[in-house]
Parts: C-alpha cells; structure tokens; sequence
C-alpha cells in the first residue's frame, strides 16, 4: 500500500455525478461516509481499488495488512482482495474502482430523455475520443453531423418514420460514411463493405464514449435515408448510416435477454 499527500492527487475532471457514485472515465467512485467506529466490508472488484481519506482517520486492513490512514491518504488494493475499513473517527472516504469495462455493461438503448441541457463541448469531446475508432486502412471515411436545432430535430424524427426520441435528446448526431473514400483503395469491397463497417465501429465508439461521460443514447438505423441526406445537406457521395440521439436518459431499463455464450461461441 502506498501513501501520497491529499495536495498530490490528481484533480478529477469531466464527471458525472449519480446519488453517491461518480463516474469519471474508465473508474467508477464512491463515496462513503462512516461513522466513528463503524466498519464496511466489501470485496473488490476485478480491478483495482483505490482508498483516499477525505476527512478523518479510519483502519484499513486487506487480507493480514493493517494500517491507519488520516486524511490525504491513499491506499491501492489489488483485485480480489476483501476490503475492511474501520473509522476511528466520523470520516468520508472515497474508493476508486478501476473497471474499464463498465460503460460496456451499462450502456442501455434510451429512447426517452430529459430536458437537461448538454454543453456543446461535451459533444465535442466524446466525438474527439470516437473518430479514434479503427477503419480499413486508417482511411476514416466517414463524416460526422451534430445538432440541437429543434426544427432539425423535428425533421429528423419525421424522417426517421416517427421516432419521438430523435428530437427529445437535447443533441443528435449523423455518422456518415463515404464510400469511395475507401473504394479509393479497396475498390468495390471497400465502397459497399468496408465504409459501413468503418462507421458502424465509429457509432459503436460515439456511444461507449458518451456513456463515459454520463451520457445515453441510441442508435437509429430505421430512416429515410435520401431524406436524412437532403436535411443535412451533405454532398454527393455521402450515405448516413446512423442517428444517435444523446442526452441525460429519463429511463433505466433493466439488462436485456441475451444469449448464453454456448449458443454464439464456437472454439474451433
């Protein structure tokens, strides 16, 4: 376990705030607030655990190692290792839960949104993290539209036969591909196979990111697709292959079926 001074810890930016849990990142944290002679147990998860004292004084022990933090400590617990913290005095700690996987598990489908606004750079941001997204022959065909303009919204909504959750998000964004982008090097297969396989991994990118960012969204792929091109006013030769609605969801649906690995694995 390694100790640093409360004035060394790096500044947290760019979260989200849920009741007791932020996300920021890959990392998920809590915050615990522990009465004087309280104990928490809790296991750790499959990545590692880090405990920063807040405020007070509290026992950490891990495994057969115990020692006493004051505020501005810092603890590093390895995965699997059962955590005990004891306050000798009233205390707030924060744990920081490495999973760099969390945004796969609870990324959901939102179709209904709230009005909370989202900063344009947000959108800037998560777009800047998604067009890392790989694509045949680094090539990138693709171009990417963003909006908040409600008569837009509406419009897009119609053309996409209705869906009411297009316009309710406060932004939508259009992947585009550019097919002979990619046909430019890999002729017909790259035109019809690879420029839509190269934006639907940059829509997959768009949506993992802004659920890292506390965001939810929902790929729309049922659209008029020459009626979406005309409202963009795009050029010749791009071809929209996704609308994302983003924004702060207004739902938590539950984790849907899924197919056991059984059905869809084969080692061969």
């Amino acid at each position: 376990m390694k100790r640093i001074t409360f004035e060394k810890l790096p500044k947290i930016t760019d979260f989200e705030v849920d009741a007791r849990q932020v996300h920021s990142g890959g990392s998920k944290i809590t915050l615990l607030h522990l009465k004087r002679g309280k104990t928490a147990k809790l296991p750790s998860w499959d990545f590692q655990t880090h405990v920063t004292v807040l405020d007070g004084e509290i026992r950490l022990k891990v495994e057969d190692v115990e020692e006493e933090f004051k505020r501005g400590c810092v603890a590093s617990v390895l995965p699997d290792q059962e955590i005990e913290i004891s306050a000798i005095e009233e205390s707030r700690i924060m744990l920081i839960r490495d999973d760099p996987v969390w945004v796969l598990k609870e990324r959901r489908s939102i179709r209904a949104f709230s009005s909370e606004p989202v900063p344009e750079e947000t959108i800037k941001k998560i777009i800047s993290l998604s067009v890392l997204s790989p694509s045949a022959g680094n090539l990138q065909p693709w171009r990417i539209y963003i909006t908040k303009d409600e008569k837009l919204k509406r419009e897009l909504a119609n053309a996409s036969w209705g869906q009411d959750h297009v316009y309710q998000a406060p932004w939508v964004i259009v992947v585009c591909a550019v097919p002979e982008e990619s046909a430019s090097k890999y002729e017909e297969r790259g035109r019809n196979l690879y420029s839509i396989q190269d934006t639907a991994s940059l829509t997959l990118y768009i949506m993992l990111a802004a659920k890292a960012y506390g965001l939810d969204t929902c790929w729309v792929g049922a659209f008029d697709e020459d009626r979406v091109w005309k409202l963009l006013g795009s050029p010749e030769g791009e071809r929209p292959v996704a609308i994302i609605p983003i924004g702060y969801g207004a739902e938590k649906p539950e984790p849907p079926y899924r197919k056991s690995l059984d059905r869809v694995l084969k080692t061969i």
